[in-house]
């Protein structure tokens, strides 16, 4: 099913706008349900970082819950200590349309905006150290979207993520989705931008940023 014209169209111009490529490469699609991962870093503000997503005049238009956890086997996450060539998996639960307590500093929009027919959600930075592995929580999908809708995973030439809605319709306000990725890079801290857009509205919100390849852990 090819995505809605209309809003392939207005989601392009505004992914555009933010200087976003639209060429990308496709990611076979992993189910997050399946994955037995290991520990959570806890960082400055816990093992998730609570954050609003808001438009360009500072509503909120949904919520990001992210972390970021060892492979399986590890009883504490902590990057410093841990043997190269650990694989880290970036995990973000995205419900448009509503905004769960946020994690000091991060503050809460006095409004808060419905959101429907979320087309997107993906990374506004370059995945360093990205090793082919992501996808979403299947049973998130499922639960959220109408019958027949499915989701692209795919990676754009500037190195960002993408997760695209085969159709332009059916994700809407309360309803959770989870997305992963994998990489050899850990967090540096809350310095990343993440991007929902449906055919009329962009809501962006910080969350965990790889450390770059090119510097030592």
């Amino acid at each position: 099913m090819g995505l809605n014209i209309r809003t392939s169209l207005v989601v392009a111009g505004l992914l555009s706008s933010l200087g976003l490529p639209a060429a990308a490469v496709s990611v076979t699609s992993i189910d997050l349900d399946g994955l037995n991962l290991g520990a959570t870093i806890v960082g400055p503000v816990g093992p998730t970082v609570d954050t609003t997503l808001t438009n360009t005049s500072g509503e909120g238009v949904g919520d990001l819950i992210s972390s970021v956890s060892c492979p399986s086997g590890f009883t504490v996450c902590a990057p410093p200590n841990n043997p190269a060539g650990t694989i880290y998996t970036y995990r973000h639960q995205v419900t448009p349309g509503v905004d769960f307590p946020n994690d000091a500093p991060f503050p809460s929009p006095s409004t808060i905006l419905p959101l429907t027919d979320v087309g997107t959600f993906r990374l506004n930075f370059s995945a360093e150290g990205f090793n082919g592995v992501a996808g979403y929580s299947f049973s998130d999908a499922a639960n959220a979207l109408n019958d027949g809708v499915e989701i692209t995973t795919t990676q754009n030439n500037d190195g960002s993520i993408a997760w695209d809605l085969s159709d332009g319709s059916g994700w809407d306000t309360n309803e959770s989705i989870t997305f992963f990725w994998q990489t050899t890079q850990p967090p540096s801290g809350p310095g990343g931008s993440y991007g929902i857009a449906n055919a009329s509205q962009i809501g962006t919100a910080q969350g965990p940023l790889p450390i770059p390849v090119s510097l030592k852990l």
